[in-house]
Formats: structure tokens, sequence, C-alpha cells
């Protein structure tokens, strides 16, 4: 597994579903995509426990807590992560058709030797939403 798509969430049922929709669109499928749920009272578990069903190119797993906010929700799903990336994109958001290509593809061009803990980026594009 080459990146852990890393969601904490909070009572997002009504808007985690563009997430899901933009990840099953991705050009690119090594990823795993690794939900922490801070102690949701609305639908999400029902939703993502339907969509672990489904037929996707990727693992979902799913993990809920007591609520405790986001940066606990952090520190909890970093010790689920299988990828080598731990790339966190937040519950009411989602990525363009390409994204992960593009971090994957930014990544094998990063010199071999050196180290990095975290990058950041933001404003991608795209034609679907």
């Amino acid at each position: 597994m080459n990146i852990t798509v890393f969601t904490p969430t909070y009572n997002r049922a009504y808007i985690i579903g563009k997430l899901y929709s933009s990840l099953k669109r991705q050009t690119y499928h090594d990823f795993e995509w690794l939900i922490v749920d801070d102690g949701s009272t609305d639908d999400t578990e029902e939703l993502v426990e339907k969509w672990m069903k489904e037929d996707n190119p990727f693992p979902i797993r799913y993990y809920k807590k007591e609520n405790g906010g986001k940066c606990r929700a952090i520190n909890y799903g970093v010790d689920f992560a299988e990828g080598r990336l731990f790339f966190n994109v937040d519950s009411d958001d989602y990525l363009t058709d390409d994204a992960l290509e593009k971090v994957a593809k930014w990544e094998s061009e990063l010199p071999p030797k050196e180290k990095f803990c975290g990058v950041v980026g933001n404003l991608g594009y795209s034609e679907t939403d």
C-alpha cells in the first residue's frame, strides 16, 4: 500500500459522500481510505459500512472512537495507517480525479536519501465537481 488517504470525521454524513465519489474516480488505485469517526451521532457509520460492501478498487477501513477532537482523531488514525504516505483529506473536501496519481509521481521523484515529514497542497481544479 503506497498511500493512506486519511479522513477524520464528525457528523459529516451529509457531505462525506462527495469525498467518497472523488476517491472512486481516482486514476491511481494503490491506496487505502482510512476513516476515523470521532464519535458521530448521525448516519456516518451506516453510510461507511454500506460503502465498505461495495466493489471499490481500494480498501476502506473505518474506526469509531469517543469524541475527542480532530487532533486526537488524527493521532489515533496514524497507528492504523498501512500506507507509506499519510495523506489527510477532510470529510468535507474532495480530490481531483488525478490527485493521488500526482502525489505518487511527486513522491517517486524525491531524492532517495532526503527525508520529508510533511507537505501541504491545495486548490486543484476538476471538471466533475
